[in-house]
This record gives C-alpha cells, sequence and structure tokens, in this order.
C-alpha cells in the first residue's frame, strides 16, 4: 500500500513541456542579415542574450521573436511590420542557403520539388526550432493550405515558405496567410 501511496504523488508531467527554442543554425543564418546590412544591431541581439559572434545551441522563442521584429523593421522601416517580417522571412532563407545545415535541407528541396517537399514540412522546420507542429492539405497538384502553430513570427513563416518553394523549384508561386486564430496560422501556398 505504501508503495500505491508513493505513485499518487508523482507529478503530473503534462506541466514538464519543453521551453519552445528555436536553433542556432537559423540564428546563424540571422546572424549574416545583420552582419551585412545592420552591424549596430550586434548590440541589441547581446542584450537579448544572442551573442552573434559565439551563438549557443538554441534560444528562447521569446529571444528570436524579439530579435527579428528588431531586424525586420530596421531593414524595411517604409513598410508594416508584416510586410518587413515577410521580406525578412525571404531573405533569411537565402542566408540560411548558406549555413550546413541549410545548404542540405535547399538541396533536398530543389531534388524533391515543391509538391512533395510538402512532405517534409515538419522535418524541415524541425531544422530550425524544436516546437513546429503542421498539417498539409492538397487542394490540386500546385495548391496546398498548410496550417502551422504558428503565433510569434507568421509572416517571417510566410516569407520563409515562399522562399522554400521557389528553392524548390516552384514558379510563380505565392503564399498567403488566410486565417490566423488562438491555434496558429494557415497559409495558402499555389504555383504554376
Amino acid at each position: 500500500m505504501d508503495g500505491l501511496r508513493r505513485l499518487a504523488t508523482v507529478p503530473d508531467v503534462s506541466s514538464f513541456a519543453p521551453e519552445r527554442v528555436v536553433f542556432s543554425s537559423i540564428f546563424e543564418a540571422l546572424s549574416r542579415v545583420i552582419r551585412a546590412d545592420r552591424p549596430e544591431l550586434s548590440a541589441e541581439a547581446q542584450a537579448l542574450g544572442v551573442d552573434l559572434d559565439r551563438l549557443n545551441p538554441a534560444y528562447p522563442i521569446e529571444a528570436w521573436r524579439k530579435l527579428t521584429a528588431l531586424v525586420a523593421q530596421a531593414l524595411h522601416p517604409q513598410v508594416t511590420g508584416p510586410v518587413a517580417e515577410y521580406r525578412l522571412g525571404q531573405r533569411l532563407i537565402r542566408e540560411y542557403g548558406s549555413t550546413l545545415m541549410g545548404r542540405a535541407l535547399l538541396a533536398t528541396l530543389r531534388v524533391l520539388g515543391p509538391r512533395r517537399a510538402f512532405s517534409r514540412v515538419s522535418r524541415s522546420f524541425r531544422t530550425a526550432n524544436n516546437f513546429t507542429e503542421d498539417r498539409v492539405t492538397q487542394h490540386g497538384p500546385n495548391h496546398f493550405e498548410l496550417w502551422l502553430n504558428e503565433l510569434d513570427t507568421p509572416y517571417l513563416s510566410q516569407g520563409v515558405l515562399q522562399a522554400a518553394l521557389e528553392a524548390a523549384g516552384a514558379r510563380n508561386c505565392s503564399v498567403e496567410v488566410i486565417k490566423r486564430d488562438a491555434a496558429g496560422t494557415t497559409y495558402r501556398c499555389q504555383w504554376d
């Protein structure tokens, strides 16, 4: 009976959810953008706990959210936050392609092509973070809806998706945010 009583006091493990983190491979791409275009933002990155010269393996999502918003507005002060984040997302994919992890991912996307790449969305995003969940609905050969549990940087992800589809070989592609709610963001992805 004493053993059963001890089992009853075991804490609920659902409260031990892992911290949402973004991996250094994508921070490396962001670091390249900052160094090339806005080196003065290095101090602000440092204030957020991100040393661009010595990246940690991962950072809390909050550091990612704040730093990407800061960089997006610094690079594109003439446009609204969502447009600036979208443009930064496109740029991040180009810079990510210069990293070891990014080169491997983009090479895989080129081999797969855009349609088959959708079967790997989870794996692709998991090279950048530990929390992305997705649901893909195919409406036609070149028309997909993608739901991501993306609450922090939906327009940055829109730009990332656009650039990734183009890298995978999609022609005349468009990625639109069609729905946002408390659980995530839905994107419409189409191409010729």
